[in-house]
C-alpha cells in the first residue's frame, strides 16, 4: 500500500484509481505503525500530505470510528473497531467473547496476564488481554503486533501450519533481530518450530523485548488449523524454561476451551 522514501511515506499506484481509498488506507498503516499516536503535523510530515487531506481524513475516520482522536495533543490512535471486524465468529460471538472466560481461568491458573492474538501477515496482533495480579505485571496493549518469529504466540501460530504452507512462509517471512536472543536463521527456526509441534506450546525468553517472557499454545478452528493463540507474559524470574513446562499445560487446556468452542 505504502513505502517508506527517507522520512516521508508515498502512497503507491496500486494500479486502481482509487486515490482517496489509497490515501486513507495510508494514513491508517501509518498510525498502526505508532503505537504511541501521531498528531495531524506527523502524517503530514510522514505522507506527504496537505494540512487540508489531512484534517478531512481524521475527521471521517473519527466519525466513522476507525481512529480514536486522544487528549491531550490532540494524538490519533487506531480504535478497536478494526480488530472488532477482524475477528473470527461463531454464532453471533466474536473470537474475543468467547477467549474471555478461558482467558480469566488462565490469568487465574498462572497468576500471569494473559492475551489472545491473531496472525496477520507476518505478525501476531493482540486482541484483547487480562491483567494478572501482581504488583509488578508484564502484558501488552490490544491492538499491539509483533513479528511471528519472535515470540511465543506467533511461533505458536507458525509451527501447526500444515508444512508447505510452513516452509512458503518461511521463505518469505523477514527475520528480523529484535534481541540477541531473537533467532534469525531459517534452519533454526524450522528445527525450532518442530520442537513447538511435538510439544504443542510455543516460549520465548526474552527474543522481542529483553526480560519479558512469554508462553503460548495455538487456538484451532474447525478445520484444525491455527486460528489464534493464548499465552501469557511475565518477567524473567517468573517464567523460566523450567516454569514454562509446569505452566504449559494450563496454556495448553485453556486454548482447547477455546478450540472446542470454535467447532
Amino acid at each position: 500500500m505504502s513505502r517508506t522514501i527517507g522520512s516521508v511515506v508515498r502512497v503507491r499506484d496500486s494500479g486502481v484509481q482509487t486515490p482517496a481509498l489509497d490515501r486513507a488506507l495510508a494514513l491508517l498503516e501509518f498510525v498502526s505503525a505508532h503505537a504511541e499516536g501521531v498528531t495531524q503535523a506527523d502524517i503530514r510530515k510522514g505522507l506527504g500530505f496537505s494540512a487540508n487531506l489531512v484534517f478531512r481524513l481524521t475527521k471521517a475516520l473519527v466519525t466513522h470510528g476507525y481512529v480514536d482522536r486522544e487528549e491531550p495533543g490532540p494524538r490519533f490512535v487506531l480504535s478497536r473497531k478494526l480488530l472488532t471486524l477482524a475477528q473470527p465468529k461463531r454464532e453471533e460471538r466474536s473470537l474475543v467473547q468467547l477467549a474471555w472466560e478461558p482467558m480469566r481461568w488462565l490469568r487465574d491458573a498462572t497468576q500471569e496476564s494473559a492475551h489472545i492474538g491473531v496472525r496477520s501477515g507476518f505478525e501476531c496482533i493482540v486482541l484483547d488481554r487480562v491483567v494478572g495480579p501482581h504488583p509488578f505485571k508484564c502484558y501488552v496493549e490490544a491492538g499491539a503486533h509483533g513479528p511471528l518469529h519472535a515470540g511465543a504466540p506467533g511461533k505458536a501460530l507458525l509451527a501447526f501450519l500444515p508444512p508447505d504452507e510452513l516452509q512458503e512462509t518461511l521463505r518469505r517471512m523477514p527475520l528480523e533481530p529484535l534481541t540477541p536472543h531473537t533467532i534469525t536463521s531459517r534452519v533454526a527456526l524450522a528445527k525450532h518450530l518442530a520442537e513447538v509441534r511435538e510439544q504443542g506450546y510455543a516460549l520465548d525468553l526474552g527474543e522481542t523485548v529483553e526480560g519479558h517472557h512469554c508462553l503460548g499454545a495455538p487456538v484451532f478452528d474447525a478445520d484444525e488449523r491455527p486460528l489464534a493463540s493464548i499465552w501469557i507474559t511475565a518477567p524473567t524470574p517468573r517464567l523460566s524454561a523450567t516454569d514454562g513446562k509446569r505452566l504449559a499445560p494450563r496454556v495448553i487446556k485453556a486454548a482447547q476451551m477455546i478450540s472446542e468452542m470454535l467447532r
